[in-house]
């Protein structure tokens, strides 16, 4: 099964980030929505958020090692 364009083109604006442990893409929702996400991942001793330079509704998230 093959790709289409659109997944590609998707996959390759990442190629410049670190390796994230994951990436949630919200669609077509209100920015609003994002940063409530985004706080309350952040309030996690686990994990961590970053939006820099991605599409407004994207966020990059890590697990951060508990020390």
């Amino acid at each position: 099964m093959s790709k289409n364009k659109t997944d590609k083109t998707a996959a390759q604006q990442y190629d410049n980030y670190p390796d994230p442990d994951a990436i949630v893409h919200f669609g077509d929702v209100s920015e609003e929505l994002v940063e409530l996400v985004e706080e309350t991942l952040e309030t996690s001793e686990f994990l961590s958020t970053s939006r820099d330079d991605l599409p407004e509704t994207t966020l990059l998230v890590e697990a951060v090692e508990n020390e």
